[in-house]
């Protein structure tokens, strides 16, 4: 029986998915390998509703690779996520054993009911391996929506499988199947897979594209630390407890780097901002294990280290200070060295954060009095400052 038009409407909406996730490639998405998951799922779809008997088993095996294909890339696409990929020969497994599991169906046991059924659980079997390993990582709202959509997808497919096993099916020829309850549900069942699918990429891919703007918009383009809204974004959303619990306080470190604007003027802009790349590179290793480091304009930066003490603050800054000291500047300025000043101090229980930078920013300007080159630090404004020079 020729398939009739609602029939063909669910491999032409399988593939209008795909070609819209294809197209949103076009501006910026990052969409084109899904849309190559739901163009194969849909070829296969297709394939299901060409009328030729002859050729059994060999469209059953072409359509079903094809839906099993489309699912398997459309996993993958959800591991490029993570930058892990199942090896190639264990999907490429899969699909022998499909259709080892399709052919013994179809020539064996003559038995539409039997392919659906492997098919079926092969799909859900692969969904189930990756939707698995990638909720146990997420980590972003986009990575939460695609999880539940493979999951909801792979629960679907498991339900049909549990329900093709336990309900009572009449006994069907493999060319009356299609027509079928039974059929018709396999077929709709892909549309949803799709639509569900079609629908989670875009809301995720949104999601990271929502992201990037944002840590674009909080992240310092030469240092690749943080920025000056970036920092207020950060404190905004970072309780008052972890940067003021006089149990474990907050360190805080301001840095400038010395006579910057004699560097500019002797070196030229460009090497002043390979000079200000370089001391952003030493300050994201410490930051790396703590809450921030920011580059607040110019030559100044902030560093905050949690649950540190006055002493171990200063020799971090006295580290990240030597360790700038030491840099060579070939071929640019190989015979010139370059310094930077700190200022360290703690934020206190219940005190403003604009208080402590304020009084850290005083140390900083403190260092500068004595010379440069040094790190300046205390606990509060009535503390007696505890200098370290650089002999």
């Amino acid at each position: 029986m020729p398939a009739t038009l609602l029939e063909w409407s669910v491999p032409a909406a399988i593939l209008l998915c795909a070609f819209g996730l294809c197209a949103a490639r076009s501006v910026g998405f990052y969409t084109l390998q899904w849309g190559s998951a739901l163009g194969c799922l849909g070829i296969g779809y297709t394939v299901m509703l060409v009328q030729a008997t002859e050729l059994s088993p060999y469209k059953q095996v072409v359509e079903d690779a094809f839906i099993l294909g489309g699912v398997i890339l459309a996993c993958r696409a959800l591991q490029n996520r993570r930058r892990r990929q199942t090896p190639y020969y264990i999907d490429i497994a899969v699909l022998l054993a499909s259709t080892i599991m399709v052919i013994v169906s179809v020539v064996l046991f003559a038995s539409a009911k039997l392919e659906t059924f492997f098919v079926q659980a092969f799909c859900a079997l692969v969904i189930w391996r990756t939707a698995l390993s990638f909720a146990m990582q997420v980590a972003t709202t986009s990575d939460k929506v695609l999880s539940a959509a493979f999951i909801f997808i792979a629960l679907v497919l498991t339900g049909q499988c549990v329900l093709y096993i336990t309900a009572p099916t009449p006994l069907l020829a493999v060319g009356e199947w299609r027509t079928s309850v039974w059929g018709t549900l396999i077929q709709y069942t892909g549309l949803l897979g799709s639509i569900v699918l079609t629908l989670a990429v875009f809301i995720a891919t949104s999601c990271d594209r929502i992201e990037k703007y944002r840590r674009q918009a909080h992240t310092d383009a030469l240092t690749g630390l943080l920025n000056r809204q970036g920092l207020d974004s950060l404190l905004a959303v970072v309780s008052r407890r972890a940067l003021s619990d006089a149990a474990t306080p907050t360190a805080l470190i301001m840095a400038d780097i010395d006579n910057f604007k004699r560097i500019n003027d002797v070196f030229g802009h460009p090497f002043g901002d390979i000079v200000l790349a370089r001391f952003g590179a030493l300050l994201r290793p410490v930051a790396a294990s703590h809450i921030c480091a920011a580059r607040l304009g110019g030559e100044e930066f902030l560093l905050l280290l949690p649950a540190a003490n006055l002493d171990s603050a200063a020799a971090i800054a006295e580290e990240i200070r030597a360790k700038f000291v030491a840099q060579r500047w070939d071929p640019h300025a190989p015979s010139s060295r370059f310094t930077a000043s700190m200022g360290v101090t703690l934020v206190q229980a219940g005190e403003p954060f604009s208080n402590a930078m304020k009084r850290a920013d005083d140390l900083l300007y403190e260092a500068k009095r004595r010379g440069r080159n040094c790190t300046v630090s205390s606990v509060a404004p009535r503390d007696t400052a505890l200098e370290v020079h650089v002999l």
